[in-house]
């Protein structure tokens, strides 16, 4: 019996079915990361995801279905089939980007093998015969939704609960002691490294406090892995959202809403990280990073029509004029905090000096030194408040998540058409470490190695 004849059968409506089902399965769990980053970032709501999405999968069942129309069931069918053996392909690129198999920067060689993996998928599904197609199908849908769900959920039951600050000679998941009384500013600066610290370092003292500095190793790479690396004193190279409030890594997990404060006088100012769904906090406040809309993002992220110029994926023009507000709105929200009136812990963790996203008007050197300033500007701002609200009685402590990564800056397109890093005296390997107070220090409270024992000092 031929391919024609056995689709004219009763069932082929059926097997058509769960081929667009599979496809749109495929569909979304392509775009599971994109899910889980959107929500832990906050960079859109759950109703601007689920409405995106909703609109896409209508595209791709209308576009099968006026397919169906114009060429008949079995060539849309066999369409179909080439659509799910693409999209597969997609996936698995995807997944070994994540796991850093191949990097997130594509090049020629990778665009390659991929378009070259794309035709021949595409070619073998016309080999594969009904049967085969009817259980891959089904195969599709049940492990596509598994692995949709799954993480999170395993995520939501494995993720403990974490107690922050807590000293590092015990495991964060034991209840922290109680915290001494205090007035301590924590600074997290992003990006800085250690060799390019002198400039905060010259404005605490220039606002006339004691500086003690050193150099300690980063926890991680990057910020994703660095600070739950901090929270939960674990190893989170390949740290990746999993959920709305969670982080995973191999078999560890962080859900920021699992986190509870381990003080009651605790201000959060940050970006990023979900650290306001931390319990038990006095107060926090979260400014997101400036991004597209839902439906645009969602479009822009399929090979291809990302180079579409209506759509706008590749405009940066604005989103410069973006991050400088977000950097404004950030340090006011740090001179405003309850902490000012009710002494406690304030932790900010600033996007400075981290280069700015957008079309650069300066080579990466140039902006990094300015941004650098504009970092410890910040800080001798927060000395000046703190010695007129606290006299004597503070402590500022400044670090950094991981040094400036000038391989990965140089490599973007932002600055390949200016000179990229040139000034070898701000690369490192490591950040700073520095603790200012209007007075000498009566015992040497730095003993710090490596960031992510940091709030060791809040027990000091």
């Amino acid at each position: 019996m031929s391919t024609q004849e056995n689709l004219i059968r009763p069932n082929a409506q059926q097997s058509h079915f769960k081929a667009l089902l599979a496809l749109c399965t495929l569909f979304l769990v392509n775009q599971t990361r994109w899910i889980w980053h959107s929500l832990y970032f906050q960079n859109h709501t759950l109703a601007e995801i689920v409405i995106s999405l909703g609109l896409m999968l209508v595209l791709i069942i209308t576009s099968i279905a006026l397919l169906r129309l114009v060429l008949g069931q079995v060539i849309s069918y066999k369409v179909t089939n080439v659509g799910i053996a693409l999209m597969f392909i997609l996936v698995v690129m995807r997944y070994l980007q994540q796991i850093e198999l191949i990097p997130a920067q594509t090049t020629i060689l990778h665009k390659t093998l991929l378009l070259a993996s794309a035709l021949t998928a595409g070619l073998l599904t016309l080999k594969i015969s009904l049967d085969i197609w009817k259980r891959l199908h089904l195969a599709i849908i049940a492990g596509g939704l598994v692995f949709i769900f799954f993480p999170v959920l395993l995520a939501k039951i494995l993720a403990p609960t974490v107690y922050w600050p807590s000293p590092s000679d015990q495991a964060p998941t034991e209840e922290a002691p109680m915290v001494p009384a205090q007035n301590t500013i924590v600074l997290l600066l992003d990006e800085l490294s250690a060799s390019a610290a002198e400039p905060v370092v010259d404005q605490l003292k220039e606002a006339g406090l004691h500086v003690t500095t050193s150099n300690i190793d980063p926890a991680g790479k990057n910020t994703i892995n660095v600070i739950p690396a901090i929270w939960t004193r674990s190893n989170f190279d390949h740290s990746t959202p999993c959920g709305p409030t969670q982080l995973c890594s191999a078999s560890h997990v962080l859900d920021f809403a699992m986190v509870q404060a381990s003080t009651e006088n605790i201000d959060i100012i940050a970006f990023f990280h979900r650290y306001c769904s931390i319990q038990g906090l006095r107060s926090c406040s979260f400014t997101p990073l400036p991004t597209k809309s839902a439906g645009t993002e969602l479009a822009c992220s399929f090979p291809g029509i990302n180079r579409l110029d209506f759509l706008g994926c590749g405009d940066k023009t604005a989103i410069r004029a973006l991050f400088i507000s977000l950097n404004d709105n950030m340090q006011n929200k740090l001179l405003e905090a309850p902490f000012w009136e009710k002494g406690g812990i304030l932790f900010a963790h600033l996007l400075v000096p981290h280069p700015l996203m957008g079309v650069p008007s300066k080579s990466l050197n140039d902006e990094y030194t300015d941004n650098i300033a504009n970092g410890a500007q910040v800080v001798k701002l927060v000395a000046q408040k703190s010695k007129l609200v606290f006299g004597k009685n503070f402590r500022i402590i400044v670090f950094s998540d991981h040094p400036l990564r000038p391989e990965m800056w140089c490599a973007k397109e932002n600055y390949t058409e200016i000179d990229c890093m040139t000034d070898a005296a701000k690369i490192s390997t490591q950040v700073p470490l520095i603790i200012a107070s209007p007075t000498v220090e009566k015992k040497n409270r730095n003993t710090i190695q490596n960031n992510q024992d940091v709030f060791d000092l809040l027990f000091r």
